[in-house]
């Protein structure tokens, strides 16, 4: 079997910058209760290890950061990378919170774009997932713009033709995607300004699959709830590739499933602790099919590093 590591993978920059400000703040707070309102970034096995350091996350689906925030009594809050509208952080302070910000810049990018073509009254489409902490943030910040998660509903779009159109996006959708999305939005709008955001550390992680041939197989590390996993996957599926295994840890991995013959590639999310991923490489590597080792075990003091 010839395994492929697929590079780059795993952590972004926004994803280091969150968990070094988690860490450094306990470090620099040590018996202060510390908060963080939704998923750091989305991974249980991160939450798990910041659970153990004594930082807890605030995480109840379907309910907005505003709700979540009830939750926090006292001590700090660290508001996630995927962003956090004025009016949560206005919420902390008035209850004598100190608060500290996570959000991705790539992120904030965005929220900046917005806020100025808000600003000069221009229409705004925003392109992102239904219920995705990334896009709550933007949809609850800003009043009056067009949010959109498919190509379908463009032609439901209600757009005043005399204002100015600003087009721009949720950072972690698929590349190959929203490229339709956007031509669609140019032929029905030709005078919108797009914008497409869609991050580098996206981008760049997405391409190095495309760029891979005659793979057998392609193995996804991440979590379920990750958006750029599931887009990397997605990804793999549109290049024909026939057989993809999406899996938070080693341990998930079905060997049965696999060919002796097989050439696999294997990535993983910009939200996965390299040390997972590095165990899958590192075991595949070294994997004799006929008689396959076991397992090691998971060390979570590992996780955040």
């Amino acid at each position: 079997m010839k395994i492929i590591d697929i590079k780059p993978r795993g952590y972004c920059k926004g994803v280091v910058r969150a968990i070094i400000l988690a860490k450094k703040t306990r470090q620099e707070y040590p018996n202060e209760p510390i908060s963080i309102l939704g998923s750091l970034v989305h991974n249980k096995y991160i939450v798990a290890a910041l659970e153990k350091k004594g930082i807890k996350t605030i995480n109840t689906p379907f309910k907005s950061r505003l709700e979540l925030l009830d939750e926090v009594e006292a001590g700090i809050v660290i508001f996630s990378a995927h962003g956090v509208s004025t009016e949560v952080k206005q919420a902390a302070q008035e209850k004598g919170l100190m608060y500290l910000d996570a959000t991705c810049e790539d992120v904030q990018s965005t929220h900046d774009l917005i806020k100025e073509a808000k600003e000069k009254e221009s229409e705004v489409i925003y392109i992102g997932k239904k219920n995705h902490p990334e896009s709550l943030a933007v949809v609850e910040s800003f009043d009056n713009i067009h949010f959109v998660t498919s190509i379908d509903e463009i032609n439901q779009l209600q757009i005043d033709l005399d204002k100015p159109l600003i087009v721009t996006n949720q950072t972690t959708l698929s590349t190959l995607e929203i490229a339709n999305i956007l031509n669609k939005i140019s032929e029905k709008y030709p005078h919108a300004d797009i914008n497409n955001e869609i991050c580098l550390a996206t981008r760049v992680r997405q391409e190095a699959i495309i760029k891979q041939q005659d793979l057998d197989a392609l193995i996804v590390v991440g979590d379920p709830t990750s958006n750029n996993t599931a887009m990397l996957a997605r990804i793999g599926k549109d290049q024909n590739i026939q057989n993809i295994f999406r899996i938070e840890t080693l341990h998930d991995l079905d060997l049965r499933l696999f060919k002796r013959h097989w050439t696999v590639g294997i990535t993983s999310g910009a939200s996965t602790p390299n040390y997972l991923t590095n165990m899958v490489v590192d075991y595949m590597k070294d994997l004799n099919i006929d008689n396959p080792s076991l397992y090691p075990e998971i060390d979570f003091e590992r996780i955040l590093d």
